[in-house]
């Protein structure tokens, strides 16, 4: 696991490459207000925007996720906590 990258994933880059390239400009790896070990990946400033690219395995995509099949019940705890944490950040009233 400490393969997986956690900024500048494929799927950020992208993004970032098609809001530049249209001419926008925004902040990245931008840490969430009051809120300890949170980054918002793409953030634009001036509009108050905060925009969360979550990768499907890291926080339970219903539609493309998979389920570790070792060591199974710990995975299952873990994801669970991601996507609370989630929902958390989601849900704070600076956000």
């Amino acid at each position: 696991m400490s393969r997986q990258s956690s900024r500048d994933t494929a799927a950020e880059v992208a993004v970032r490459r098609l809001l530049h390239a249209a001419g926008m400009r925004y902040r990245v790896n931008v840490p969430v207000p009051s809120m300890p070990r949170r980054v918002i990946d793409i953030v634009f400033t001036k509009a108050k925007i905060a925009v969360f690219i979550d990768g499907c395995f890291w926080h339970g995509c219903p539609e493309h996720a998979t389920q570790p099949k070792t060591n199974a019940e710990w995975w299952r705890a873990k994801l669970d906590r991601n996507m609370a944490r989630d929902v958390e950040t989601t849900d704070h009233p600076d956000g």
